[in-house]
This record gives structure tokens, sequence and C-alpha cells, in this order.
């Protein structure tokens, strides 16, 4: 009977770490009104965050890259940076405005006085500026995580879940009277065939 009871406990526990997730989202913002599109003179900000799901104790580590899916290099990358401070590395930027061997993570809550508990957790920013303001979508992603470990104690012992990558898709637009006269240049071109 005990047996029986052990090894149904044991089973409930592999099925529970089986559903363990960790998703990687991302929240876009702008430097001008903050709406999350790019319109002249802004540059785009985007957050990208890990939500655990059981929540844990708290968000441990991964190892990622963050690349480029549309339209990703008709910019700069300004600035980037890991939003946990210990144990972090900000990656590599590469010429095509991927960043690559980006280091996420936290010592557990016992070592850790700044520890984030936060769930979702924010883990990295990037500031993009458009090379122009010529109307585009871009998009961006999060790839290649090595790991997606989730505390369950607070000395240090981590569960690796399911991660989920994520990303980002935003529009880079043109002032509004540029659109405006090229809508009014589109209403002339009708009137002259007529």
């Amino acid at each position: 009977m005990k047996i029986a009871t052990l090894i149904a406990v044991a089973g409930i526990a592999s099925i529970a770490t089986a559903q363990s997730s960790l998703t990687y989202t991302w929240s876009v913002g702008d430097t001008g009104n903050n709406d999350g599109i790019i319109e002249p003179g802004e540059s785009a900000v985007l957050t990208m965050h890990g939500e655990m799901a059981p929540a844990g104790v708290g968000f441990a580590g991964s190892i990622y890259d963050i690349v480029g899916v549309e339209n990703w290099d008709t910019g700069t990358v300004a600035s980037y940076t890991n939003s946990l401070k210990a144990l972090t590395d900000d990656g590599a930027l590469q010429g095509n405005n991927n960043i690559t061997g980006i280091e996420s993570f936290q010592l557990p809550p016992l070592f850790n006085p700044n520890f984030d508990a936060s769930n979702p957790v924010k883990l990295y920013e990037i500031v993009w500026t458009p090379a122009d303001y010529a109307a585009r979508t871009i998009q961006v992603a999060d790839a290649n995580h090595l790991n997606n470990d989730v505390y369950t104690d607070t000395f240090g012992s981590s569960v690796a879940y399911q991660g989920l990558a994520g990303n980002a898709v935003f529009q880079v637009v043109p002032t509004p009277a540029s659109v405006a006269l090229f809508g009014l240049g589109g209403l002339v071109t009708l009137r002259r065939r007529r």
C-alpha cells in the first residue's frame, strides 16, 4: 500500500513538472507618447518578461538570443540591458541588430537581497530607433533558450520549466501630415482620371 502511494505521488509530481511553463512575453512602448506606435522622432522601447506557471519561488535563469524576424535591421539598437542585476550578461550586439549570448540569472533569495520574485518578471529591455519613418511592420523574437529554470526554494533548488518563446510586433508610421498629403495626392489623381 505504501509503495503504491509513493508511486502515485511521484507520478503526480512528474505530471506537475511536465506541465510547468515559462512563457516569454513582450510589451511595446515608445519614447514619445508610449502608445507603441513609432512615430517620427520616437524610438521603440521593448521589454521582455518571463511568466512562470506555476509561479514557484521565482525566476532562476535562462540563456537566449534576441533575433530579428521582420525589418529588425531597418533601424539600430540604441541600448540593450538585462533587468536582473545578478549573474547577468547583456549579450553581444551583432551587425544585423540580433543580440546573442544573453544570460539572465539571479541568485536565490537566501543569497540575494535584491531578488525579484515578480511574476511575470521583467528580464530584458531594448531601445530600437528606426533609420527612417517609412511605414512598416517590425518583428523581433527571443530564441534559442538553453534553459528555463525556476527556483523551488529560497536556498537555490530549481527545476526546468518548458520554455515558450515570444515576440514583439510593432509599427513604424510616417508623420500624420505626410499621410494626409499622400491621401490628398491620391484624391487629386482620381479627379484627374474622371
